[in-house]
Formats: C-alpha cells, sequence, structure tokens
C-alpha cells in the first residue's frame, strides 16, 4: 500500500528494493505491484520510480477523476503496466446506496441492465484494465459478473451510453456540498492540501453518510507521508484562480475542515502517525 513517493523512498532506504530482487531471484515473488489511494501526480511518480509489473487503483464512473483517476490508468497503460481495478462498486454504493431517482434512471433507460451491470461495462470498455475485483456473496452475482465481464470487449460502450452515466453522475451529484469536478488545475498546492480528496469525501458525507466520508478523507489525507488535509490551507487563494468552476476554494476548505476533522479522525490520524514512526 504506497499513498505518496514519500512513503516509498522510506521504503528503499530500507532496502525494499534488494528485497524484491532476492525474493523475485528465489521465486518467492514472480510479480510485484502496489495499492494505491493517492492522488494522480503521486501515483505517476510512483510508476515512474521503479519497474513494476501491477498496480491497483481505486476506480469506477463515479470516481472517474479521483485519486488516480482516468490520468493515471492511461499513464500506466502508457508504461505497459497492467492496472487491478478495485471499487468498482464503491464498495457496493453503485448499486445499494443509489438514490431512488437514480434508480428509477436505470429502470427506465432502453438497455435493461442492473446496476453492477453497468458500472462493470463501463470498466471492461477501457484499455489498460487486467483485472476487476468485485466481492460478490452469492452465485447470483458470480454468474451475472462472468457473463459481464466474457461478453465485454475494448471500445463497445457506445457515447450514449458514457453520456447516460455521466447524467447518473450528475444526479448522484445534486445532493453534492461543492460542485467540484475533480479536473485537478487547482492542484499543486503550496501547502499539500488534497483539494479534490477534501472535496470528494465532503461530498461523499452528504451523499452516502458519515463512515463512507471519514473512511475517505483519512485515506486522501492522512495516510500520506505528510498529512494533505484541509487543515493545512493558509487561505493564499492561489488555488481559486485556477479553479474552472470559480469555487470559493478557501470557504468551502473550511467548511469541508469542520465537518470532516471530526474526533473520529484526529484519533485515526494520531494512530496512523504513531505507526509512521515505526
Amino acid at each position: 500500500m504506497l499513498n505518496d513517493i514519500k512513503a516509498w523512498e522510506k521504503l528503499k532506504d530500507l532496502g525494499i528494493e534488494e528485497w524484491i530482487k532476492e525474493k523475485k531471484e528465489n521465486g518467492k515473488i514472480i510479480q510485484i505491484g502496489f495499492s494505491y489511494h493517492g492522488n494522480t501526480e503521486m501515483f505517476c511518480k510512483i510508476l515512474d520510480d521503479y519497474n513494476w509489473d501491477f498496480c491497483q487503483i481505486q476506480y469506477n464512473y463515479y470516481d472517474e477523476h479521483s485519486q488516480a483517476g482516468r490520468k493515471g490508468l492511461h499513464y500506466a497503460k502508457e508504461k505497459g503496466i497492467p492496472v487491478v481495478i478495485m471499487e468498482p462498486l464503491r464498495g457496493g454504493r453503485l448499486v445499494k446506496k443509489l438514490p431512488k431517482e437514480v434508480n428509477k434512471m436505470f429502470e427506465d433507460y432502453k438497455i435493461k441492465r442492473t446496476p453492477a451491470e453497468w458500472a462493470f461495462r463501463w470498466l471492461w470498455n477501457q484499455e489498460g484494465i487486467m483485472c476487476v475485483l468485485s466481492g460478490m456473496n452469492s452465485m447470483e452475482m458470480v454468474e451475472e459478473n462472468i457473463k459481464t465481464a466474457s461478453t465485454s470487449k475494448i471500445g463497445d460502450f457506445t457515447k450514449e451510453e458514457q453520456n447516460f452515466l455521466k447524467e447518473i453522475v450528475k444526479k448522484i451529484n445534486e445532493k453534492q456540498k461543492v460542485g467540484c469536478t475533480g479536473c485537478r488545475y487547482c492542484m499543486p498546492c503550496p501547502h499539500n492540501v488534497d483539494i479534490p480528496g477534501t472535496f470528494a469525501a465532503y461530498n461523499a458525507k452528504y451523499a452516502e453518510g458519515f463512515i463512507s466520508a471519514e473512511r475517505e478523507y483519512i485515506m486522501c489525507t492522512a495516510l500520506r507521508r505528510d498529512s494533505s488535509a484541509a487543515s493545512n490551507c493558509v487561505k493564499c487563494g492561489k488555488c481559486e484562480m485556477h479553479c474552472p468552476q470559480k469555487i470559493e476554494i478557501r470557504k468551502q476548505l473550511e467548511r469541508a475542515k469542520k465537518e470532516l476533522e471530526t474526533p473520529v479522525y484526529k484519533i485515526a490520524r494520531g494512530i496512523i502517525k504513531l505507526m509512521k514512526m515505526y
């Protein structure tokens, strides 16, 4: 699990490259990779710093531009590094926790597919994806996922179908607090705030609930070598100069900080900080 380049550099200082080489030579490791929950820039730096056999990212039609995102997927493909997809259904939330209006949109659309099938076909339509991980707890789910994977091809997803899923995302986002598209024009922040990651977690609180939001915020800010929390913001305003959505980023970061940096978050961050010391 690597979430920023500094975590990888610390492992290198401890001799991880020599350790991997030894394990590969004696056959105990055949392929080496890493899982990732940081931002796009850090993801690309980690890819550039070692001859990886594969990597694993969170990616789905809702998180298209979050974390490593589409840009990261394409970068891995250019380097010839296969990508394993985790959270293709966002922990089941793109199936079980959709607003009623969104379920109605799926039901009424001319192409009849389950929400899960839509999500998987969107993924299998893209180059560079080696494997899609999916938690399944019934034979029906297993059979549906096998059928979807075996009948999906790169390029099969039409422009109309892509636009339909964009409408789905738009409908889900109607409960959002901040209209951030994850374009990342505001980045990098000179004080290391993960602005898109913070807003994604802030919006998740109102779309999916407190637990989902705290989990997302902890992953995108506290699990890194250097904190990228909203509380790092000094209100310099550099980000707002580049935001195409004209979001009042400083004001929204302050609101996000108050709602996300709860006692639960602070305890989790403290535990993570202690673990990093060892």
